[in-house]
């Protein structure tokens, strides 16, 4: 509680500290809006709906997913970034976050300045798929059919600065081949693509791919994890072909930069409540996801690391800004 015999300064302070512990206390009282910037359908939307369904259930409000994919999920970020700062719209964001200040000479937003993060709450390996009559069954085959073709085999992603797109980029420097990218608007949309055989191949989540392998609509030829996925335990690393080769895309909450920090806090809190809660953990790692969770410091890091990273492996690529 306040004092009354302190100085206007502190007044100020006291007052400040009052009115965002009483918005904390009150939210949220609306619902909230968690933007994905991909197709629903795809494994960030699974995790964006089971992690809204939780929260809901915690808030006693609704939280609405609202995918707006294109734009190398610069859109979604873009609207994010100009909301108005109260907690109400959220945005789970990919590696994207931190790949495209490498990929872009000029954003609407700046990832540093006008976002708050807020956390981690997944993981996933992604995964190389292939339609059944392509002539690679391994990920060393499919690196002998490139190096014989060059330049004429395909990979489809859910678009550029996408996990798949960033672990295609970095599979082909470590493995020293070529083969051409192709944009969709979501990995799941880039898999029936495959299924349909216009295109050969597909880096996306493992989540995606798994069901159509059991049906043996596709194969997958490798994961980009540094140990074996344990619901697919028969599916080998990519690693393990290509030494060293290891990719993790992320899914992380960020919110307006300017969101009261107690609401933040919250948000943060709340959330590692719902991934703790057992029929989410159950349901997300049932499906090959990683939980995750952990405080906003832990998912700062992350975003400044791979930040520095991924600027590295752009360069390497030769990715130019357009």
């Amino acid at each position: 509680m306040c004092s009354y015999r302190i100085s206007a300064v502190a007044l100020t302070g006291c007052i400040a500290l009052t009115a965002n512990s009483a918005i904390a206390q009150q939210f949220p009282t609306k619902p909230v809006r968690v933007v994905v910037p991909f197709a629903a359908g795809g494994t960030f939307d699974q995790v964006a709906r089971v992690t809204a369904h939780k929260l809901s259930e915690l808030w006693g409000q609704q939280v609405v997913v609202d995918n707006r994919p294109g734009g190398s999920t610069i859109i979604a970020t873009e609207l994010v970034a100009k909301a108005t700062p109260d907690g109400y719209t959220l945005l789970l964001s990919p590696n994207a976050l931190a790949a495209n200040p490498a990929l872009h000479a000029k954003l609407p937003y700046s990832a540093r300045k006008d976002f708050a993060p807020v956390i981690l709450l997944a993981a996933q390996p992604m995964a190389l798929g292939a339609h059944p009559s392509l002539r690679a069954g391994t990920v060393k085959e499919l690196a002998a059919l490139a190096r014989a073709r060059p330049g004429t085999l395909s990979y489809g992603t859910a678009g550029i600065g996408s996990g798949g797109y960033l672990a295609g980029e970095i599979f082909k420097i470590a493995a020293g081949i070529d083969i051409v990218h192709v944009s969709y608007k979501g990995g799941n949309i880039a898999m029936i693509e495959v299924i349909a055989n216009q295109i050969p191949l597909v880096m996306t989540g493992l989540p995606n791919l798994l069901p159509q392998m059991k049906a043996g609509k596709l194969k997958i030829l490798g994961i980009t994890d540094a140990t074996r996925s344990p619901v697919a335990p028969g599916v080998p690393t990519i690693g393990e072909t290509v030494p060293g080769y290891v990719f993790r895309n992320w899914f992380g909450i960020i919110s307006p930069a300017a969101t009261p920090r107690t609401i933040v806090r919250q948000l943060n809190a709340d959330m590692n409540r719902a991934l703790n809660a057992p029929d989410v953990r159950e349901r997300l790692l049932s499906e090959g996801f990683i939980v995750l969770g952990g405080s906003q410091d832990d998912f700062a890091k992350v975003i400044d690391d791979d930040t520095i990273k991924f600027a590295e492996v752009m360069k390497k690529a030769g990715s130019e800004k357009p």
